[in-house]
């Protein structure tokens, strides 16, 4: 995050909550920006209770979509802050998490309504990248929904910097059970000190049984952090930690903070947790490829939000080793250099302490060992040649540059091949968003040329899901809605 953009995210509560959750970085010329107002705070509900939706309706202005697309607002008026969708297996209705910690089941009718399942509010530490973000519904149980939070510190108030820690838990019809750490256990999983790279995103794997979980770093944000700048998390004499607990380096007080982790029977007593992937600066969004079957595996495809230079798209293959990416000492990809992984220059260049645990064979991270982005597009760059052409899908169409606003990837998922009416080419495709670029964009993995699917977002997404009639759905948090896009 750039260093002055504190001044221009007190423009707006809601955006701002949204910059930090995020990590966003280099925001230029804001103070010309024009954002959506904050929508109202819908009437307060217990557990158990159903409220009332606006009736779907099609978003006016349209966003510049493919053609015969359209796009709907889906849940208008009901929600606050919403983060995160998972649907139910006949993908009639869907599960809803709010940032603020309650958990929504949304029918798909005409006129929506919404029935409030859980409410974690007294639980959760809603306080800017912090909240409950990560949604799952179990695919053998409709019942059973995976829910991923930032808990409240031990004292005191949730605000600014505190140290917080990571839940993941089981909501049932009958209440909560945590999980990941169990209840009354002293082993914390992951260890937060700033306002931003928590807790992530959920997702299932092809065995329905194999859930995965993600997290930050715990570092900060907008300053280079190898654990010099506070005690927390086992930092200050335990060097080095700080961005570099992604590099899983502490014996100590080891955190499974900048990784992906693998759960297998989770909440039972055969339950194992394994890394899959790590140095990651914040996966706020991941999503697993499409399909079932013995030929299916668990591929993942990874939203790493980037710090001054680039966002990324990391692809793991969980049949295969762990893979290490890089962060902090490697982030992006060098297109001088056959893509491979680019250098980090603040931490290698910041002395004393990263350049030598970035360097040689004496350091942490070594080259050889890092594996390059699948796709990274980079803060001063446009992502396809058409955004180029346009001036589109970087903040301001009439020109400027493609970082007008900022750049975060801040949604990632996959349509399924269930659609009669998506094209082939829109059909088990992946997706990807930038909020601030107010775009989505395609690819057909293995290849990685995107496509431009939508522009001029009203809001932004920060969770893409395929649901009913696989459509593609949208969290929209500026505008507390849910969107659908249908095709004719």
């Amino acid at each position: 995050m750039s260093r002055s953009i504190e001044k221009w995210l007190s423009q707006s509560r809601v955006i701002a909550a949204l910059m930090l959750m995020l990590a966003l970085s280099f925001v230029t010329n804001a103070a010309h920006a024009v954002f959506p107002e904050a929508a109202a705070v819908p009437a307060a509900a217990a557990v158990g209770q159903r409220v009332a939706c606006q009736a779907t309706f099609t978003t006016k202005p349209q966003p510049t979509l493919p053609k015969h697309f359209t796009e709907h607002i889906l849940y208008s008026g009901c929600l606050n802050q919403p983060t995160a969708i998972g649907f139910t297996r006949d993908k009639t209705q869907v599960f809803v998490a709010e940032k603020g910690g309650k958990v929504w089941k949304c029918d798909l009718s005409s006129t929506p309504t919404c029935l409030l399942f859980a409410d974690l509010s007294g639980e959760v530490c809603n306080d800017a990248d912090r909240g409950l973000l990560g949604l799952a519904v179990d695919p053998r149980n409709d019942g059973n929904v995976y829910v991923l939070y930032t808990t409240p510190p031990a004292t005191g108030a949730c605000s600014g910097n505190v140290l917080t820690h990571g839940q993941l838990s089981l909501l049932t019809g009958t209440g909560e059970t945590k999980i990941l750490p169990a209840a009354g256990s002293s082993n914390q999983t992951w260890c937060f000190f700033y306002t931003s790279h928590s807790i992530g995103a959920l997702a299932f794997g092809s065995d329905n049984k194999t859930l995965y979980v993600s997290a930050g770093d715990g570092a900060s944000f907008d300053r280079v952090d190898y654990g010099q700048l506070d005690s927390a998390c086992g930092d200050g004499t335990n060097l080095p930690q700080g961005a570099f607990r992604s590099q899983g380096v502490s014996t100590l007080r080891p955190y499974s903070d900048g990784v992906i982790l693998r759960m297998t029977n989770p909440g039972t007593i055969t339950q194992s947790v394994a890394v899959v992937a790590n140095g990651l600066r914040n996966p706020f969004r991941f999503a697993r490829v499409p399909g079932t079957g013995v030929r299916v595996t668990d591929d993942l495809y990874i939203g790493n939000v980037g710090w001054n230079t680039w966002e990324a798209i990391d692809h793991v293959r969980v049949a295969g080793r762990n893979l290490n990416f890089g962060w902090p000492c490697y982030e992006g990809w060098d297109p001088n250099n056959d893509f491979a992984a680019a250098r980090q220059p603040e931490y290698r260049s910041f002395p004393p302490a990263p350049s030598k645990y970035c360097s040689g064979k004496s350091g942490i991270v070594s080259g050889t060992d890092v594996t390059p982005p699948f796709f990274a597009y980079a803060h001063q760059g446009y992502v396809t040649p058409e955004d180029s052409r346009g001036r589109t899908c970087g903040g301001k169409p009439s020109g400027g540059g493609p970082d007008q606003n900022g750049s975060v990837l801040s949604a990632i998922g996959f349509t399924d091949g269930t659609s009669t009416t998506y094209p082939t080419q829109f059909k088990n495709a992946l997706y990807f968003g930038d909020l601030l670029r107010k775009c989505i964009w395609t690819m057909q993995p293995p290849d990685n040329t995107p496509q431009t699917f939508a522009k001029g977002l009203q809001g932004g997404p920060v969770d893409l899901k395929a649901g009913q009639n696989g459509d593609l759905f949208y969290v929209d948090l500026v505008t507390s809605t849910v969107r659908r896009i249908t095709h004719k």
